[in-house]
């Protein structure tokens, strides 16, 4: 990764792992048994990279009070993960929440998706945009700005809309309550690309809010193939659910559903990879390698 070598330093990792079996099953990960033969690995060595961080962060902040002598409360570090459709962003974030309250028994962490500030697909379609799912112009910005805002202030209640991948949309009037955290983890493609505001079209970064950002980097190649493996698999758990957006592909052999996902691959992600999700990469204070076993087997820490 010659690209990487001025602006970060890689680090190298034990295995070994605070979680048991019990813990990990229970994470209900979306399509991601093939995962949890990865757990040992470099969670756990990042997990613990993440809470020097934290520490040092909660140092800072209490220093800072004491110095002030004004009773507020500390805004909580955000962890920002990005990367491609189908890299498993889920599944890391779901596993460094676990490895970061077992950790900090006495914090609250809370995690949230930014699928949930998507436009709903009736907007999209009206607007003729669901071919651009997952690109920026098919997010609700300022309602993501606004979500943010409030976290980073510290007001002790935010809301985040709630996506529902079954529905393959947000889920009207549904809200995800989060009452002050000490950490929070937002997790999706679009966390180190910026928002363009509509009063004044300047761009406001994301990752100006967040205090530590990862991306799941990958081969092309694995990252298509485990979108279409995840495409299967949603397909054949909606066979029995006229509800599921994927029971559509119900009647379709296997085939012809992976040239399907193959073409959604080629003509929607595989273009929001190139044009907007790889540019952010090296704007990310960590950078996570995959194998195409989905393991993590190069680590790269940004330069201080």
């Amino acid at each position: 990764m010659p690209d990487l070598g001025e602006k970060f330093t890689k680090l190298s990792f034990k295995e070994w792992s605070p979680l048991n079996k019990k813990e990990i099953n229970s994470l209900n990960v979306l399509n991601e048994k093939s995962f949890f033969e990865t757990i040992g690995g470099a969670y756990p060595f990042i997990a613990n990279l993440l809470c020097t961080n934290i520490k040092n962060y909660n140092y800072l902040n209490l220093k800072h009070k004491s110095s002030k002598d004004i009773e507020q409360r500390k805004p909580p570090f955000l962890i920002g993960v990005s990367g491609s459709v189908a890299s498993g962003k889920s599944f890391f974030s779901k596993i460094i929440k676990s490895f970061l309250e077992k950790l900090f028994k006495e914090l609250t962490v809370e995690l949230v998706t930014t699928d949930g500030f998507l436009y709903p697909n009736s907007f999209l379609e009206e607007n003729n945009l669901m071919e651009k799912k997952g690109f920026p112009e098919s997010y609700d910005t300022e309602s993501l700005f606004k979500f943010l805002s409030g976290v980073k202030l510290g007001e002790s209640k935010n809301f985040a809309p709630v996506y529902s991948h079954i529905l393959y949309d947000v889920i009207p009037d549904e809200k995800l309550e989060i009452i002050d955290p000490d950490i929070l983890i937002i997790e999706g493609i679009n966390v180190l690309q910026p928002i363009i505001s509509k009063d004044n079209n300047m761009p406001i970064m994301i990752s100006d809010f967040l205090d530590f950002s990862v991306y799941i980097d990958a081969e092309e190649p694995f990252l298509r193939s485990w979108y279409i493996d995840r495409f299967l698999s949603l397909r054949k758990a909606a066979l029995n659910n006229e509800e599921d957006f994927f029971n559509r592909f119900s009647s379709i052999n296997d085939d012809q559903a992976k040239e399907i996902a193959n073409s959604v691959w080629e003509k929607i992600n595989l273009v929001n990879l190139s044009e907007n999700i790889l540019p952010t990469k090296n704007s990310a204070n960590l950078i996570l390698k995959k194998n195409i076993n989905h393991e993590i087997n190069e680590i790269w820490l940004r330069n201080i």
